[in-house]
């Protein structure tokens, strides 16, 4: 009987290791490819702590033919950095800010127009451990070539508080050509763009929902005249109001006595705040251009003391968000009176948030604003080199000479081909 008992055990066993190969579909399952099809974090890792403020994103997925990269310090991230993109890497052009938590998706675009998307994953990056420490990052803006033989880069330095640096010269910085040091510096003409031509354009955008007293009215009308009257030579700036409707007071100029008129038009308006709207509208009134004949940067300073109220979905936060992914944007949020979504403000805000909790603050806050916008349109460098290639691809590196920072931002590369120099 023992035996017997043995037998059976044994023909079980057997059976079901048997059966767990089968396939009763007659093919195999596509669970794996499925599972392998959505995108998965690498780097860095989903969770982690500490992280670089200099990143490169980096994932996996099986199959697809290009993705969608979403990135952005709210959950879930909505501002799009990268779109149709084929490698499985993107490295984020700017430093992140310390001790922050960022979230980040992507989307996976399959042959047959089928898409997949990953989970938000989430990351948060270290600690200023040295605040004081001095470090530069360079960031390329353009790269350009013209005959006869010239390769003209254009690119910014800030420090590690992404604060524009005006104080190098020439002789701060080192070039190298594919690894070794430029044969003879009469070849390179580096300088700053204040000696070259340069226009600054500033959009100001003052909500005028009817939350605003006309105290607080004649207070904003004060603040906004002083910051015209202060404005750089080669500045020129529109004024917008916006509640339910976005109307232009000013459009650009530089002449203040017509700027002061217009702010003279402000006044209280509806009781919507159409807010996305009038981030997509001013916007979209500049292009950053960066040239060997002239560099024209644009900004955007943003009022308000309420929430959108007009549309308020996550589709026109979206919007409005990927219409400022690309420039330089600063908010300002009164806190106090009607609901103030002070994430938001400081996702729209890529150069910064500035709250206030009393209207009288508005006019320090606007000159902290105007020092930084003009702190950041000095910072752009320019390198003329007359190259002595001909008919050959060459690599040119600029860095700062003895610079603490060593991460991915601390040099620029531009690549360029010598076909056709003489």
């Amino acid at each position: 009987m023992l035996r017997r008992i043995k037998r059976l055990i044994w023909i079980n066993l057997l059976l079901a290791f048997m059966l767990s190969g089968c396939k009763f579909d007659g093919g195999p399952t596509d669970i794996s490819q499925t599972d392998a099809a959505i995108p998965t974090a690498i780097q860095p890792l989903d969770n982690s702590n500490d992280q670089n403020i200099i990143q490169t994103l980096k994932w996996d997925s099986f199959n697809a033919v290009s993705y969608d990269l979403y990135f952005d310090k709210g959950n879930p991230p909505l501002q799009i950095i990268a779109s149709k993109i084929t490698q499985k890497f993107f490295t984020l052009t700017s430093s992140l800010d310390y001790y922050s938590t960022y979230y980040w998706r992507v989307v996976a675009n399959f042959s047959d127009g089928s898409q997949k998307s990953s989970p938000v994953f989430k990351f948060k990056t270290a600690p200023n451990l040295n605040p004081s420490q001095a470090g530069y990052a360079l960031y390329l803006k353009k790269q350009e070539t013209q005959l006869p033989n010239n390769v003209i880069l254009s690119f910014q330095v800030v420090d590690l508080f992404n604060a524009g640096v005006t104080t190098l010269s020439r002789d701060d910085f080192e070039i190298y050509e594919d690894g070794l040091p430029l044969q003879s510096e009469s070849f390179a003409d580096l300088k700053r763009v204040t000696q070259l031509p340069n226009k600054i354009r500033t959009v100001l955008m003052l909500d005028n929902s009817t939350s605003l007293t006309n105290t607080e009215v004649d207070k904003i009308r004060s603040a906004a005249s002083s910051f015209v009257n202060k404005i750089a030579a080669n500045q020129e700036v529109a004024i917008y109001q916006f509640s339910e409707n976005i109307e232009m007071l000013s459009d650009f100029t530089g002449n203040q006595n017509n700027l002061n008129v217009a702010i003279n038009n402000y006044r209280t308006g509806a009781s919507t705040t159409s807010l996305y709207n009038a981030v997509k509208i001013g916007a979209s009134l500049w292009d950053d251009k960066y040239s060997v004949d002239g560099i024209l940067q644009g900004t955007m300073i943003i009022f308000t003391d309420g929430n959108e109220t007009a549309t308020p979905t996550t589709e026109a936060l979206k919007e409005a968000i990927n219409a400022v992914s690309n420039k330089s944007v600063f908010t300002i949020g009164l806190s106090g009176k009607d609901p103030l979504d002070v994430e938001t403000l400081k996702r729209l805000g890529t150069s910064g948030y500035y709250p206030i909790t009393d209207i009288s603050q508005l006019d320090a806050q606007f000159t902290l604003i105007q020092n930084s916008i003009s702190r950041n349109a000095n910072s752009i460098y320019q390198l003329t080199y007359k190259s002595p290639r001909r008919g050959g691809d060459y690599a040119l590196t600029v860095r700062v000479k003895g610079n603490p920072y060593t991460g991915t931002y601390s040099f620029i590369l531009g690549k360029y081909s010598s076909a056709g120099f003489f």
